[in-house]
């Protein structure tokens, strides 16, 4: 029996480019969020008891333009961030534990990957669920109201429609760094979860307590922040005693700060550390 020689055959394929790499974390993250029975059921949930009732209130009652008292308002719905907070707690919490608990991140680093690209293509994907409930349905009801106003300030109305999705996209982003970062501290992805919803609560709690003595403390909580934040977007008025230059300094905080936190855990476990 003759012994027949392997041969080399090359590959005639195209090569995977860098930023495909990185949009399949995304894709993933995205599709397997999607695929969760409770996240689907808290998307449905949540966009109809925090969404609906605006929206249909918007279709069913004459106005005259949108307004941005109105937006303003549905943003800062209690019920609304509510549903956030939970959504980002489930959504995030796996992002870096799973990866902790499986020992994934040699497959994800045995490429030329970036760490960088990692947050990026995990955060990408965090950011596309988030904006299924807090980006969509503000743009849609904000879209469904100057398209049935009876008024003629169209312009008007778009500048407060360009204002609810600056508003909408920050809401969208706000919560994911900080989840990512609680995620990255634990293997285990109900451990992050809890974590995450508790971090919120209890920056939330703290800031309670000691705007007793000092009113800027509301700042410590991220919601807090985030309702300033719209006041300041909507042409509203925040109090007196409240810093606005605080409220920029704590927004970019939870953006930023969360991120270097990522960067660093991940950066120590792609190296082997």
């Amino acid at each position: 029996m003759g012994i027949n020689p392997i041969e080399y055959q090359p590959w005639t394929g195209e090569r995977v480019g860098y930023s495909a790499r990185v949009f399949a974390i995304t894709e993933t993250i995205f599709r397997e969020r999607l695929k969760s029975k409770g996240i689907l059921a808290l998307l449905i949930i949540g966009t109809i008891l925090a969404h609906m009732f605006t929206l249909m209130m918007g279709i069913m009652i004459p106005h005259e333009a949108l307004e941005s008292e109105m937006m303003r308002s549905y943003l800062k719905s209690e019920l609304f961030l509510l549903f956030t907070i939970f959504l980002a707690s489930l959504v995030c919490a796996g992002l870096v534990s799973e990866d902790l608990g499986s020992n994934s991140f040699v497959l994800y680093f045995s490429r030329p990957l970036k760490t960088e690209s990692y947050i990026i293509g995990k955060m990408a994907g965090a950011i596309g669920i988030m904006g299924l409930y807090c980006f969509l349905p503000p743009l849609l009801i904000g879209i469904v109201m100057v398209g049935t106003q009876t008024g003629s300030d169209y312009l008007g109305s778009l500048a407060v429609l360009g204002i609810t999705m600056v508003a909408a996209a920050l809401i969208t982003v706000l919560f994911v760094p900080m989840g990512m970062m609680i995620s990255s501290f634990t293997k285990r992805r109900t451990y992050a979860a809890v974590g995450i919803f508790m971090m919120f609560f209890s920056m939330t709690l703290i800031g309670g307590i000691f705007s007793t003595f000092d009113a800027n403390w509301q700042l410590a909580s991220p919601i807090n922040s985030l309702f300033y934040t719209f006041d300041l977007l909507f042409g509203a008025s925040i109090p007196e005693n409240i810093n606005g230059w605080g409220i920029g300094i704590i927004m970019a905080c939870l953006l930023i700060i969360p991120m270097i936190v990522v960067y660093i855990r991940v950066n120590f476990k792609a190296v082997g550390k």
